[in-house]
């Protein structure tokens, strides 16, 4: 999956890239990361990505707030 058809697929979230986020949230087999707070609807989302066969994790972080990990 490259960014510019994530980005299009989900045009009104901020998709990171995982090598930018903090060590807490690294993962080898993942490139893109989701924070919940920065969706519009987290159940929404994780539909969208499903429907598109987009590979993905969810997760919860020392905050207790989620987010995506996505290939």
């Amino acid at each position: 999956m490259d960014y510019s058809k994530l980005q299009s697929l989900l045009p009104n979230h901020e998709i990171h890239y995982l090598d930018d986020a903090d060590n807490q949230y690294q993962s080898p087999h993942h490139t893109y990361i989701l924070f919940e707070y920065t969706t519009d609807h987290l159940p929404t989302t994780i539909q969208l990505l499903n429907d598109n066969d987009i590979s993905h994790s969810l997760q919860t972080d020392s905050y207790d707030l989620q987010y995506i990990l996505i290939s």
